[in-house]
Parts: structure tokens; C-alpha cells; sequence
């Protein structure tokens, strides 16, 4: 367990874990001059039951608040540190502050120095102690009486912590992450960096990443709560060596972390809450410092929900950062004014990879308020019951630190239907997916009854009629999907209702027959009308006025005026053109000519009804041989 210090300057914090551990934790120089810690100090005592407890020494000081912050992150409790002959004083109100604003679980107060003052003057310290707690978190937190100096109610306390120590079980189903607050050399070893393991566990020998420098590591030696180690949990404090990185390269503010987890934002959507006795309101638009991890910086404040937090209120906001950060759903952060002055507020991130439009709509508001829960199985579960929008799953599980193999058995809500985009898998609340097939089916249905002559309706119309603001190649996956379970059907290019069919006369039935086998059996090169009616004997209207409802159906298409290709054809043509573009770089005429064995005139009439559908895009090379081409939409022939 990890047990964090908090207080004003001077009121016996280092000399409080000496006491506790038998270490002073001022390592440098100046602090041992000037009496006071700037950095952050650690220390560790064993019990006789082989518990380690550490101890992070913070600063006192108000303009030390960055490292007091640094050190508060991963500690699991905290001792707030009052001097009888002082009482409560200004860093007093801001430290316990940071650790409401962080979510430390539980604290302990500790009177110091009651060895200077007279039980009345301890009496009145007591009461105002009360009366600062009462409207905080740890209303009910334990007083403990001591003296650093005498060893008065030292082992009282070091008895209970360890007590603490011992109830508690770490929980190591996430992905790694430390927040590394120190980096140095151990001279003939390597590059060490320190910090405290925020979650999962690492072993020697493993393969880590440097983020957000996205660098990879690997582990050579563990010290796990001052201790060689093999492995290192949730719930110590860590020094670990690494290869494959130099020193200059490292710094605090950084994460050391799983290679899963190489992600970085530079926005996030959060919840805020700006505490009762706040300096000030936060206003939409402010400029704040932003303490997250060991790291800080500024960000914008945009506020989602209202346009100023006041004293005593929460709510949606988002923060964009300077640079790319490491952070995750659920990690806490402090906001501080851009001056370092006070802290205003905190907060806990909700979405890592939110969006820059729409933030404010109704919507996105109650998407953000399923990343509220408690869980990531609940979150999962409340986005799959109200959100309009496909889940990236793996996206998502990964922002919140978790695998989605861990989420998916744990889900109570049914997934509707999964689509699959270039290896990242989306899904739909069942409800949600049967609510859109319904809307589709019923846009198609009025479709029909008003134009009973046609087929359908192409794959970007539907999407518009629907209203379907997602990005169109997810539209397209979810068709797909099911026109393969045959709720639709896909004729060419439209898409209609199965029971929905563009009727033929008997007479027109015979003819489209007699020459669609004409179109196909000329592979390349199929006949004019013209041809087809002389073959057939009926006239060239009656022809073209049959082969234009083939045109409907998408089983046609016209290269030119009274020039009818099978949709089957115009794919094979297109996949030879990809052939010629990978073996040539460019598609030539005479190459195309050539591979189909067809004439010039030919050939430049299906390129040029390629370039007017959008699939091939002419450019020219050189002086003399202007007319090549190149692919433009290399999916529109693919099924």
C-alpha cells in the first residue's frame, strides 16, 4: 500500500514518515539546508508479517503545489498533516482539497507536535479540524495524536496503517501503467525511472512502451516497495530499469505502460466538479493548468453542458490539450488557474477520442452521461441500450484500459450486430439495430408503393432518407450485413424489400432473355441496339425501351447512348484495370485495348464512362501520350 503525505509547510510531514520508517526522505541538498522538501521524498517499512508500506513525502509549500500533485497520484491513502501550534493553514485547505479533487479513498488526520501546545490549545485544533472536514469527504476520518519528536502515538498509527495494508486487495486486470515521477542512471546498469503502478502488474524480461513518446522498452530489474522483485502490482511504488532508451529521452510527466495501451489524445471529454470554497467559477473558454499523472499543462476548457461551473457545481466539458497526452477513461486530474495559484476544480475523463462537432448536442450529452457509470461493463451496457451510433469496441475498451475479450463475457445487454472496417470491429445494441432495419424497411416500403416501376434505392440514398449520420462505409458494412440475413435484397446497385420486383410483360420478358444473352456472350465487345434488333427482328424501340428497365434493375449499365454492358462484365473490366495499374503504374489505352482485345474506339468509350462514374481519374504524363489513367475509388466494384 501506498500512503501519501499532505499539509502545510512546516508542520512535520518528513519528520512524521522518519519517524514512521526510520528514513528522512530530503534527499537533496538544498532541502536538508533550507529545512524544508521540495522534491518528492519516499520511504518504506516492513511489519513482522513481511507488509511493506511506502510512504510519499510531498512539499508544503504553495509553490511546490505541481510536486505535491505529482506525488498524490497512485496513493491509496492519505495522512493529512496538522501542527498542534499552527492549526488548520492555507496549504492545509489546498492539499486536502487535491485529495477530494483526486478521489483518494480515505485519509487519517495527524495532530504533530503536541508536545509544544496544552491540551486546551489541542482541543480548539480538534474542533477546527471538525469543522474543515465536515463538508468534505472524510467527515469521519480518524484523529490521531503525535509527537516526532517523544515517538507519542507513533506506533498506534503505524499499527493501524499496516492493518490497512493488509485488508487490502489489489486488482490487477488491467494493462500496465506507472506515471513516472523520477528518471537517473544506475551506474554500469541502465536508465531507471520511478513512479507509482497505477494498474495491472509487470514481470521482468517484458516489453513496455514510453508514452507518449510511443517508445519501446524493456524491463531488466524491478525494486517493488524498495524490495528486488521479480514482478511489480497495483498498490506499490516501483524503480524499474530499462533498455532501449536514453536517459535524455525520459522524463517525469511520462507513463510507462503495456504496448496495448499506446494511445494518446489530445482532447478529452470529462466530468468537472468545482469544489464550495473555490477562489472562482470556471467559465466556458478558460485557459487552465491541468495536473494529470506526474504531468502538467494548460488547456481549453469548453463547457458542454452550461456556459459557467460556479462554486459547488459539476458538470460536462471538454479539454483540449497542447500536446498529446497518455490518459484514459477515469483518471483524475486537477485544474489549477493558468498562474499555478489555487486549484479551481477536478475532474475524471470520460471519452478519450471524442468529437469536435456536435459536443453539445442533446445527444452526445446523454452518450457522456453512459460514460459516467461506475463499470466499464456498464458503460458498454448503457452505450449499447441508448447509443444511435456503432461502438468501436476495441477503441473503446482500450481507452478504458481494459481487453474486450475481459468485457464482452460480462456484457448483460445483447449485441444487435457487429461490423468490421479495416480490422477495427463496431457494434450495435440489439434494439438499436432492429430499430434502424425497421426504419429502412419501412423507407423502402413507401418507396415502393410510390414508384412501383423501379428498384430500389442506391446504398447513399437510403442513408440520407434515414438520417444516418454515421461516416458512409459503416452505412455501407451494415447493409451488407444484412442484406445477408435477406431482411433486404440487393439487385445491382439498389437495394429494395424482398418482396418488391420490377415486372416484366411476358412479351418484354422473352426479349430482355434473347438479349441479355447477346450482352454477355460478347463478353467485351457486346453489340449496338441496332445489332441486337436486326438479330432478333424487332424494332430497335422496342430494344432499347427493354434493355433501359435492365438499366433499373442495375444488371445494365450504358457506356454510351444505345451501348448496354452487364454490370458483371463492367467488373471483370474493372478488376483487369487494376491489374494493368499494379503492373504498369498508369492504365493506358493501347495497354487496355490490348489486354481486352477489343478496338481503340471501343476502349476509350468504357474509359471515359469509368472516369464519368468516378472510378478512374485521367491525367497526363509526358508531352506526346497525354491519355492515362489512374484508380480514384478502387471499392466501387468490389462486393
Amino acid at each position: 500500500m501506498i500512503i501519501g503525505t499532505a499539509g502545510h509547510i512546516d508542520h512535520g510531514k518528513t519528520s512524521l514518515v522518519k519517524a514512521l520508517t526510520g528514513i528522512d526522505a530530503d534527499r537533496l541538498p538544498e532541502e536538508k539546508v533550507r529545512g524544508i522538501t521540495i522534491e518528492l521524498g519516499f520511504a518504506y517499512t516492513t511489519s513482522d508479517q513481511n507488509k511493506t508500506l511506502g510512504y510519499v513525502d510531498v512539499p508544503g509549500h504553495e509553490k511546490f503545489i505541481h510536486t505535491m500533485v505529482s506525488g498524490a497520484v497512485g496513493i491509496d491513502y492519505g495522512l493529512l498533516i496538522i501542527a498542534a501550534d499552527d492549526g488548520v493553514m492555507p496549504q492545509t485547505r489546498e492539499h486536502l482539497r487535491i485529495l477530494t479533487l483526486l478521489n483518494i479513498p480515505n485519509i487519517s488526520v495527524v495532530i504533530t507536535k503536541i508536545d509544544l501546545v496544552d491540551s486546551q490549545q489541542i482541543d480548539l485544533v480538534k474542533e477546527s479540524i471538525q469543522g474543515l472536514l465536515k463538508e468534505s469527504i472524510y467527515e469521519n476520518a480518524k484523529n490521531y495524536l503525535v509527537s516526532n519528536i517523544s515517538g507519542v502515538g507513533i506506533d498506534e498509527l503505524k499499527h493501524d496503517l499496516f492493518e490497512l495494508a493488509n485488508a487490502k486487495t489489489p486488482d490487477n486486470s488491467n494493462y500496465f501503467r506507472l506515471a513516472i515521477d523520477r528518471v537517473f542512471v544506475v551506474k554500469g546498469i541502465g536508465v531507471a525511472v520511478t513512479g507509482a503502478v497505477m494498474s495491472g502488474e509487470l514481470s521482468v524480461g517484458d516489453t513496455l512502451m514510453i508514452s507518449p513518446l510511443n517508445k519501446l522498452v524493456r524491463v531488466r530489474s524491478i525494486h517493488a516497495q524498495n524490495k528486488v522483485s521479480e514482478n511489480a502490482v497495483l498498490g506499490q511504488r516501483c524503480g524499474i530499469v530499462v533498455s532501449g532508451i536514453e536517459y535524455q529521452d525520459i522524463a517525469r510527466g511520462q507513463w510507462l505502460v503495456h504496448p496495448n495501451l499506446a494511445v494518446t489524445t489530445q482532447r478529452v471529454d470529462c466530468w468537472i466538479q468545482v469544489p464550495k470554497d473555490a477562489e472562482k467559477p470556471i467559465k466556458d473558454g478558460d485557459l487552465l493548468l491541468l495536473h494529470h499523472g506526474t504531468d502538467h499543462l494548460i488547456t481549453r476548457i469548453i463547457l458542454l453542458d452550461q456556459s459557467v461551473l460556479l462554486t459547488g457545481q459539476s458538470g460536462l466539458a471538454q479539454c483540449t490539450f497542447q500536446r498529446p497526452l497518455s490518459i484514459f477513461w477515469q483518471d483524475r486530474f486537477i485544474l489549477r488557474d493558468s498562474n499555478a495559484r489555487y486549484s479551481l476544480g477536478g475532474g475524471i475523463v470520460l471519452d478519450i477520442n471524442p468529437p469536435i462537432r456536435g459536443r453539445k448536442k442533446i445527444d452526445r450529452i446523454k452518450t457522456l452521461q453512459s460514460y459516467l457509470r461506475s463499470s466499464a461493463e456498464e458503460v458498454i451496457d448503457s452505450l449499447l441500450l441508448d447509443s444511435q451510433n456503432p461502438l468501436p469496441i476495441h477503441s473503446i475498451s482500450t481507452s478504458m484500459n481494459c481487453s474486450w475479450e475481459q468485457l464482452e463475457n460480462n456484457l448483460k445487454h445483447k449485441i444487435g450486430r457487429k461490423l468490421v472496417i479495416d480490422k477495427e470491429e463496431w457494434i450495435l445494441g440489439d434494439g438499436v439495430s432492429n430499430n434502424l432495419i425497421e426504419s429502412i424497411q419501412k423507407i423502402l416500403s413507401d418507396f415502393h408503393q410510390k414508384n412501383p416501376e423501379e428498384v430500389g434505392l442506391s446504398v447513399d440514398a437510403l442513408r440520407k432518407l434515414a438520417l444516418i449520420e454515421w461516416h458512409p462505409e459503416l452505412f455501407k458494412v451494415f447493409i451488407q450485413v444484412i442484406i445477408k440475413t435477406k431482411e433486404i435484397i440487393l439487385t445491382g446497385n439498389l437495394i429494395h424489400l424482398p418482396t418488391h420486383k420490377v415486372e416484366l410483360s411476358p412479351r418484354e420478358q422473352a426479349i430482355w432473355d434473347k438479349s441479355f444473352l447477346k450482352l454477355t456472350e460478347a463478353q467485351f465487345n457486346p453489340p449496338w441496339v441496332r445489332d441486337i434488333a436486326s438479330q432478333l427482328g424487332v424494332a430497335e424501340e422496342i430494344i432499347r425501351a427493354t434493355l433501359r428497365k435492365g438499366l433499373k434493375t442495375n444488371q445494365l449499365l450504358q457506356v454510351v447512348p444505345d451501348l448496354f454492358y452487364p454490370f458483371e462484365t463492367m467488373q471483370v473490366i474493372a478488376q483487369s484495370m487494376e491489374d494493368l495499374l499494379k503492373e504498369f503504374g498508369v492504365i493506358r489505352i493501347k495497354d487496355f485495348r490490348d489486354r481486352l482485345g477489343i478496338g481503340r474506339n471501343r476502349s476509350v468509350q468504357i474509359l471515359e464512362a469509368f472516369d464519368k462514374m468516378g472510378f478512374t481519374h485521367r491525367i497526363v504524363v509526358g508531352k506526346e501520350d497525354k491519355d492515362h489513367r489512374i484508380i480514384k475509388n478502387r471499392s466501387m466494384w468490389r462486393r
